[in-house]
């Protein structure tokens, strides 16, 4: 069984559909594992479709995902070499969305890995040495939705519906939360039944003794009622279960059929007692509508709001598990440092741009050696200034007729026309410097 980490950076988040219950995603994967067969070979010449592949692929993904991978590998000639396969993806993701706290829910926004081969070959796993994370300044849909900063990541076992059932495979998930903005709902739904359902207390001035004048304006304020909710259902997808919403909709009807019922009602009565029965059921209604209010404010401060409660906690405590991730590992690499740097370490990048509708496909794509964007940071440069010089150095050193750099367009020399680029360890370090910020990509 090999053991393959994963990490994967939400690049970018699009439009949150919350009636498809899907989301649009721009995302960074990055994998890992050892290859022993490597070590005492000329990786020079490596090409990935000769090696083990996981055969990894998305999951929950809906339609065309657009998908570029390039491969490389790590090795220092002494340790066992690691072949890292990176990915950038650019699609739209299926997401079942938990609606019972609507307006105020909080949503899952999760990219599933899984992979061909059974739990018996590969083991998926989180990356040990890097964090997944999430770029919350590149939100498209901030007006409605509030990212959080943490991203969880968990394992799972999927069932093939092509193979039998006890052949099961391993999915790896990363998981980032956007809390919904629940302002447009409190002014344009909340306080608009809110008045309705008041203006049925005016109903009460009309004399008890004309009853048909009290039910024609309280029929009209309940159906007003209901054509409103019709129009808030189509914001939201066919579920069976109430939301927040619905059930302060709801109360808020029931209490206009109680007023409704009520004035029929009066109509029957014995005048001698009709006024005062009549106050008394005013007083009684006003009563009933306040405490409904206030036991609704409590139970949606301590029951629905706790969900965000909790998120904005995780968020503290990722940020603090990000701090101490990068002090221990920024730490490790400072004390070896000069022993890293004066190694013959070599990375060889190969990549493959792909779109098809089936990631399946993916692993034995054609592949091409230049490459636009490099989304993995290597801390050894990131957190030593000494690397980081010595790199740029031996880079700008190096004759410009065999290089080619994978992050533009450009060539050092225009005769060059080999498909594989070899490159130090020190080069990828210093290009990838200069593309990508370490704040917004995370550890």
């Amino acid at each position: 069984m090999v053991t393959v980490e994963l990490r994967l950076v939400f690049l970018k988040l699009g439009e949150i559909d919350t009636l498809k219950e899907q989301f649009q995603a721009e995302a960074f994967i990055q994998a890992r594992w050892s290859e022993p067969t490597l070590k005492g070979t000329d990786i020079d010449s490596f090409e990935p479709s000769k090696f083990w592949n996981p055969l990894l692929y998305v999951d929950n993904s809906v339609g065309d995902l657009k998908n570029d991978t390039w491969h490389k590998v790590v090795y220092d000639g002494i340790d066992t070499p690691m072949i890292y396969e990176m990915r950038k993806i650019k699609g739209v993701f299926l997401e079942n969305l938990e609606l019972n706290d609507f307006p105020v829910d909080v949503q899952d926004l999760s990219i599933t890995i899984s992979t061909t081969r059974t739990v018996n070959e590969v083991f998926l796993t989180a990356d040990t040495d890097q964090l997944s994370a999430i770029n919350t300044h590149a939100f498209i849909d901030q007006q409605e939705w509030r990212l959080h900063e943490h991203v969880e990541t968990s394992t799972k076992l999927l069932s093939s519906p092509f193979t039998p059932s006890q052949n099961q495979h391993p999915a790896f998930s990363a998981t980032c939360r956007a809390a919904r903005r629940p302002g447009y709902f409190y002014w344009n739904v909340y306080f608009l039944i809110f008045f309705i359902t008041v203006m049925a207390f005016t109903t009460f001035s009309v004399t008890y003794n004309l009853p048909q004048n009290r039910l024609q304006l309280s029929f009209t304020l309940l159906l007003t009622a209901v054509t409103f909710k019709w129009v808030v259902v189509r914001c939201l997808p066919t579920i069976s279960y109430l939301t927040t919403l619905d059930k302060y909709v709801l109360l808020s009807m029931v209490m206009l059929c109680v007023v409704c019922g009520w004035h029929a009602i009066i109509a029957i009565c014995p005048t001698n007692v009709a006024p005062r029965w009549d106050n008394i059921a005013f007083i009684t209604l006003a009563v009933i509508y306040t405490l409904f209010h206030l036991i609704f404010f409590f139970w949606m401060y301590f029951v629905t709001y706790r969900r965000r409660r909790i998120m904005k906690r995780k968020d503290r405590e990722y940020m603090k598990d990000r701090l101490e991730h990068l002090s221990t590992f920024g730490n490790q690499l400072g004390d070896e440092s000069n022993k890293y740097v004066s190694s013959a370490a070599t990375t060889v990048v190969r990549k493959t741009t792909t779109t098809s509708k089936s990631e399946h496909r993916s692993s034995n794509s054609s592949e091409d050696a230049h490459r636009r964007h490099s989304v993995e940071p290597n801390h050894q440069v990131l957190v030593n200034k000494y690397a980081f010089d010595q790199s740029l150095s031996r880079t700008s050193m190096r004759p410009p007729t065999s290089i080619v750099n994978p992050l533009s367009n450009r060539q050092y020399n225009n005769n060059y026309t080999g498909q594989q680029v070899l490159l130090t360890s020190g080069d990828i370090e210093a290009m990838t410097m200069k593309q990508f910020q370490m704040g917004s990509l995370g550890c």
